[in-house]
C-alpha cells in the first residue's frame, strides 16, 4: 500500500505538507482524508470537522486549511471526494494512518452541521480510482444549508472585541522582534484571551496595517509550537514565501538601534560537564543567544537563577530567556548576573509589557488582562529580588 501522500500525489492532489495536511484541493476538485471511526454507513455521512470545543483553541495548519476546503465545499459547485482511513490508536493524542481503501473514493453529496456543532459529508456513492477524472468533469456538490458553522462560531464570540486589542498585539510582537523571537499561536490565544478563529481575524489585520506602513509582516513572528512555521495563511494573503525570511526582516526593522553596542563579550567556552549538569545546561543556553554579545549575560543569569525561572521553576533551558530587570540596560552595560532573573519565555514577555510586575518584595503581581490565565503565578514570592544585590532599579 501506497503512502497517503502518494496516493494523494498519484490522484492530481497533491498535499501541501505531507506532515499536517488533512486533504488537498486542485483543478479537478477536493479531496479530504477521513477516519473510519466518523464514518456511518447507515447514515451515508462521515465527520469531516469536529466540535467546536475540539478544535477552537488549536494552532494547527492543517486544521487551516481544512477550513478553507470546507468553505468550499459549504457553498457548493465543486467536485468534493473522501478517502476514508483507519487510525492504528483511535485514542492517540496525533493519529497514525494504518490503512485505507485505495481503490475507491466516496463522493460527497453535501456537507451538513451537526448538533454538536460540527460538520459531517454526506456521501453519494463510490467510485473507482481510475475513474475519478471522468466523474470529477460532471459532478459538483450541492450548497449547503444555511450559514458555514465557523463564521457563526467566530461571530458569536464577538470578533469586534479583538480590534481593541490590536495595538497591545502589536506592541507585544515589536518587543518579540527586537528580542529576536517568536511566539506560537497557543500563546497569543492565552495572552490576549483570543479563540483560534478570532486569531486568525486578528493577524489579518495587524498583517494588512504592516503592508500600510510599508513594514514586514509582523505576524510572522507568530509561528506552530511543533514545526515552528507560520500558516500557509502568510503566503496565500501577503504573498510571503519564506516565514523565517521575513522573521529576519523584522528583526531588522524593529532591532534597538539608537545607541552604539557595547564591546562583544568574551565566546562561553565548551563544557565537557555530563550533559544534565548545571554547567553543561548552562553552556547549551548561552548558545540561544538574543543578541551576538549576550551569551554571558544569559550565562551568568541562568547560573545565579540555578537554572530555573523564578516564577515558575522551569528548568528547561530552551524554554527560559534571561530577562533584564525594570530599569536595567544592555546598552548600558547592565549584563551582570544582578541585573536580570532567569523567566519563562512567556512569562518573560508578560513581564517586557508590563501586564507582570514585581513588588518591592519580589510579590510577583498580575494585570487583570492575564490573571484568569496566569492566577497560579499570582503571588509568588521571588525571593531572589529581595537581596541586596538584586533591588529592582525604579
Amino acid at each position: 500500500m501506497a503512502s497517503i501522500t502518494q496516493f494523494f500525489l498519484d490522484l492530481g492532489f497533491p498535499l501541501r505538507n505531507a506532515r499536517w495536511s488533512w486533504g488537498a484541493s486542485s483543478d479537478r476538485g477536493i479531496l479530504l482524508r477521513t477516519w473510519a471511526d466518523d464514518f456511518s454507513a447507515k447514515e451515508k455521512r462521515v465527520g469531516v470537522l469536529g466540535a467546536p470545543a475540539d478544535y477552537q483553541a488549536r494552532d494547527s495548519y492543517g486544521l487551516d486549511e481544512r477550513i478553507r476546503h470546507l468553505r468550499a465545499l459549504w457553498a457548493g459547485g465543486v467536485a468534493g471526494y473522501t478517502v476514508i482511513a483507519n487510525a492504528k490508536a483511535v485514542d492517540a493524542p496525533t493519529r497514525e494512518i494504518k490503512d485505507y481503501r485505495e481503490d475507491k473514493l466516496f463522493v460527497i453529496d453535501h456537507l451538513e452541521e451537526l448538533e454538536t456543532g460540527g460538520i459531517a459529508a454526506v456521501v453519494s456513492k463510490l467510485i473507482a480510482v481510475g475513474d475519478l477524472a471522468e466523474h470529477a468533469a460532471t459532478h459538483r456538490t450541492t450548497a449547503a444549508q444555511g450559514v458555514f458553522p465557523v463564521d457563526a462560531l467566530a461571530t458569536g464570540i464577538s470578533t469586534d472585541s479583538y480590534k481593541s486589542k490590536l495595538p497591545a498585539i502589536r506592541e507585544w510582537l515589536i518587543e518579540t522582534a527586537r528580542r529576536r523571537s517568536y511566539v506560537t499561536y497557543a500563546e497569543v490565544m492565552d495572552r490576549f484571551g483570543l479563540i483560534f478563529f478570532v486569531l486568525r481575524n486578528a493577524m489579518g489585520k495587524l498583517g494588512h496595517q504592516c503592508v500600510d506602513n510599508k513594514e514586514p509582516i509582523l505576524t510572522a513572528l507568530i509561528v506552530d509550537k511543533e514545526t515552528l512555521r507560520c500558516s500557509e495563511g502568510l503566503r496565500d494573503e501577503f504573498g510571503i514565501e519564506d516565514d523565517q525570511a521575513e522573521r529576519e526582516r523584522c528583526y531588522a526593522r524593529w532591532a534597538e538601534k539608537s545607541e552604539p553596542a557595547p564591546p562583544a563579550a568574551p565566546a562561553v567556552e565548551p563544557t565537557t560537564e555530563p550533559e544534565d549538569s548545571l554547567e553543561a545546561k548552562a553552556a547549551r543556553f548561552a548558545r540561544v543567544e538574543v543578541r551576538p554579545h549576550q551569551a554571558a549575560f544569559r550565562r551568568a543569569v541562568f547560573l545565579a537563577c540555578d537554572g530555573k525561572c523564578v516564577i515558575s521553576a522551569c528548568d528547561v533551558p530552551e524554554a527560559v530567556e534571561a530577562a533584564h530587570l525594570e530599569g536595567r540596560r544592555w546598552k548600558a552595560g547592565h549584563n551582570t548576573a544582578a541585573d536580570g532573573v532567569l523567566m519563562r519565555r512567556d512569562l518573560h514577555a508578560l513581564y517586557d509589557t508590563g501586564l507582570l510586575t514585581f513588588d518591592d518584595a519580589g510579590v510577583v503581581e498580575l494585570h487583570s488582562k492575564v490573571v484568569d490565565h496566569y492566577k497560579s503565578f499570582e503571588g509568588v514570592v521571588v525571593a531572589a529580588l529581595a537581596a541586596p544585590t538584586l533591588q529592582p532599579v525604579g
